[in-house]
């Protein structure tokens, strides 16, 4: 038997105790209406004695109800109703609903010497009524309703149709016709029984798909933490060894030089270049690692931002010049001063303006400031290969770029642009691109004036990047490494 049958086995008495519960108020308050309104009708119309009897008992079943329903509101208040428990109740209720049914069967004889036809068709209403409003309160569990509904009409029938002669409460057509009503009933009460059975399978499956969606969720957290921690402590153990790796071939290119060797110098420098640029990965490994695990400090602090601005523009004028592009530089001196972490802030910039001179041939590219009351907008538009809509929504998914294509091309691991979102969100940034193909990419940035510390955990966002519907439409906005 699989998950999802054990389940619903499991869950089908506690649901069913649960609506019979619910619908037991409206039975017990039907049922006093209808009793006072046949005592209003018949309280001096028969036997004073036979009358205070079925009263009595009619009115005892509906404590037994009440009762009932106590007990069970003080075990769902205690939580201690299982699959055994709830089954308990179910047949205490069953016990009830047949003494129930047989109170209200004895209403016709009760009515046996009142002859007239106005009070049989009364007697009559009364039953139909009751069996066919009972639908409502007992048919999701089809044996209580028939522990209801044939104590009260089977008698009837039966002393009709074999003692008619000493009990001549209907005519044959009547009952007949009472017949028909209650095997239709029956078919109805079915039928209800049978959707709500659907009901509570369906219920029983979604609860178990979410049960294992979630452990599902919890292992994958438990992955990604793990994973997280991974990456940090071998992204240290690599950085020593890299560090010493490009601080040797520093001391190498500097003494070949100063030997006048002629190869040396130039193969000390590949090396240097080609450690650092390992480096720079390694870093936004251990970044990307360190924001997953909710341990990126943030540092603010003021930020001169024409300063910060001519920074980053002078370290990144030698890749833009590499793929012979012009760079457009339109930022106020007087622009002033904000309060950011100026570290993560260039890291933002320089992450956005090198994607745009990799990904940028014989092109522009413009850097633009300007301010608002409250943020400053920082735009980075370039003339290069664009992206399509398709593209766009891959931008912040780590290790992945927009094209398969732009990774043989140009190079590049995907992840300065998810690192990227991360910094910015914790900054408080909201960045926003728009891109054709062919027709290059308009980064914007809203840069606060001050930093708010974010409402929301920046390590729960981070794990909910890949799982969370809600980030699908928030990577269209989000920029990444294309």
């Amino acid at each position: 038997m699989s998950n999802i049958e054990l389940e619903y086995q499991k869950q089908l008495p506690i649901e069913q105790l649960s609506l019979l519960y619910k619908q037991s108020f409206a039975a017990f308050a039907a049922t006093i209406a209808v009793l006072l309104y046949i005592l209003f009708w018949i309280h001096d119309l028969v036997d004073r004695s036979a009358l205070t009897l079925w009263v009595i008992a009619v009115l005892a079943m509906n404590v037994y109800l009440l009762v009932w329903i106590f007990y069970v509101h003080k075990a769902s208040l205690s939580q201690s109703i299982d699959k055994t428990k709830a089954k308990r109740f179910i047949l205490i209720y069953q016990l009830q609903s047949i003494l129930h049914g047989t109170s209200w069967g004895y209403l016709p004889f009760l009515l046996i010497e009142l002859s007239t036809p106005e009070m049989k068709f009364f007697a009559y209403v009364v039953l139909c009524g009751m069996a066919a409003g009972a639908i409502g309160t007992t048919a999701m569990i089809y044996h209580i309703y028939l522990s209801f509904m044939l104590p009260m009409m089977l008698p009837i029938i039966i002393t009709q149709i074999f003692f008619r002669e000493e009990f001549p409460l209907f005519s044959l057509n009547t009952i007949e016709l009472l017949i028909i009503f209650v095997v239709s009933l029956l078919v109805l009460a079915h039928t209800h029984y049978d959707s709500v059975k659907r009901s509570i399978a369906l219920m029983a499956e979604n609860k178990q798909l979410l049960k294992d969606t979630t452990e599902a969720f919890e292992h994958a957290e438990a992955a990604s933490d793990a994973k997280s921690s991974f990456l940090a402590n071998m992204s240290h153990e690599l950085r020593t060894p890299l560090n010493a790796v490009i601080g040797y071939s520093e001391m190498i290119y500097d003494n070949a030089k100063d030997s006048q060797l002629e190869t040396i110098p130039g193969d000390a420098n590949k090396i240097t270049k080609a450690g650092k640029h390992l480096l720079s990965l390694i870093n936004n490994v251990l970044d990307l690692s360190k924001i997953e695990s909710g341990k990126m400090e943030v540092y603010i602090e003021d930020v001169d931002m024409f300063q910060l601005l001519s920074d980053v523009k002078a370290t990144s004028e030698s890749l833009i010049k590499r793929n012979e592009n012009s760079l457009v530089f339109d930022v106020p001196e007087n622009i002033g001063n904000i309060k950011s972490d100026s570290t993560k802030l260039r890291q933002i910039l320089l992450n956005i303006i090198g994607n745009a001179a990799k990904f940028t041939d014989h092109g522009e590219i413009t850097i633009k400031l300007e301010a608002t009351p409250d943020h400053l907008i920082l735009s980075v538009s370039d003339t290069g290969i664009g992206m399509t809509e398709e593209q766009l929504k891959k931008l912040t998914l780590p290790f992945m770029q927009a094209d398969i294509s732009t990774t043989k091309k140009y190079g590049g691991t995907g992840l300065g642009m998810s690192l990227t979102e991360h910094l910015a969100k914790i900054l408080g940034i909201e960045i926003s691109v728009k891109s054709a193909p062919d027709k290059g990419t308009h980064f914007n940035l809203a840069i606060p004036l001050v930093y708010t510390p974010a409402k929301t955990s920046v390590q729960k966002s981070a794990k909910m990047t890949s799982v969370n519907n809600d980030q699908l439409a928030a990577m269209q906005k989000v920029t990444s490494d294309r």
